[in-house]
């Protein structure tokens, strides 16, 4: 039996300016930073996603329009897609903890063409088809299988 997990995909936009390079200050520049947080459900006795947003929005609004590296803990790390996303996912994962969710994966980008993620989880597809580790290397192995069938048919 195929393996499926299911979870919430919310998105949140801020905008904000950061300094990859603190000790020249005319490097700062501004983002509109998309976030894309994965979560699921710990209990099954309350609708989660109505709480879910007023957390996001609350914890996000200390972020917008504001000079990051001005803010802890970006004060004293460099605010890189990496470390912003390491601290949201800690901190939003700790929180959505406290309120019984689990966070998954955080995606974080700064255009159109890249994100960095950071979970517990490795993703292929989309947040509707969630794969365990061992999931994604039995597909792998049956597609290994498949080719070898393929060239062995072709080889007789």
């Amino acid at each position: 039996m195929r393996e499926r997990h299911e979870a919430y995909l919310y998105h949140i936009t801020f905008n904000a300016m950061h300094n990859l390079m603190p000790d020249d200050p005319r490097k700062m520049h501004a983002h509109t930073f998309c976030v894309g947080i994965y979560v699921i459900e710990e209990q099954e006795d309350h609708p989660f996603f109505l709480n879910s947003e007023n957390i996001l929005q609350r914890y996000f609004n200390r972020y917008r329009g504001i000079r990051l590296n001005e803010l802890s803990p970006f004060t004293e790390t460099v605010p890189t897609l990496e470390n912003m996303g390491e601290v949201f996912y800690w901190d939003l994962k700790s929180i959505f903890k406290k309120n019984g969710m689990n966070l998954l994966l955080l995606e974080m980008g700064d255009s159109p063409i890249s994100s960095y993620c950071i979970g517990e989880r490795p993703m292929i597809g989309n947040v509707y088809s969630l794969a365990l580790e061992k999931s994604v290397d039995e597909y792998c192995e049956r597609v290994r299988q498949r080719y070898a069938k393929q060239q062995q048919w072709r080889m007789e």
